[in-house]
């Protein structure tokens, strides 16, 4: 694991022990900013899309080079789009958990957890698009 990715699950780690499940706040900040995506959203009762999208991107960010991550996320990608996800949203959301994770650390965020989610991100997207 990179130094970077072991930083996103430190961090990762902490938001777990601080808030555990980061899932309402991620999705809160979501449709705040993007209201037209809650409607996506009402067949999820249970919040169990919620957590397998967060889960998909926790994974993703802490190993970004690998096998598989890349076209899931392109795959991600096309789906969302036949969901009416615009890209620019759907690319939004990498950076919503991370300003989540941030909120939710406060105090305990450094800036090399800033510096390794930014990069993690950064290559993910660069790899996708």
């Amino acid at each position: 694991m990179s130094e970077a990715a072991e930083l996103v699950a430190n961090s990762l780690e902490l938001v777990a022990e601080r808030i555990g499940d980061p899932a309402p706040q991620v999705f809160a900040r979501l449709f705040a900013e993007f209201p037209d995506a809650e409607e996506r959203f009402a067949r999820d009762v249970t919040g169990a899309v919620r957590g397998e999208m967060l889960a998909m991107v926790f994974g993703v960010l802490m190993d970004p080079d690998g096998p598989y991550q890349a076209n899931l996320v392109k795959t991600e990608r096309v789906n969302h789009d036949g969901f009416g996800t615009p890209s620019h949203e759907f690319d939004r959301f990498f950076d919503i958990v991370r300003d989540t994770c941030r909120e939710a650390l406060g105090v305990e965020w450094t800036d090399a957890f800033d510096a390794a989610w930014t990069r993690q991100i950064a290559t993910v997207l660069a790899v996708t698009k």
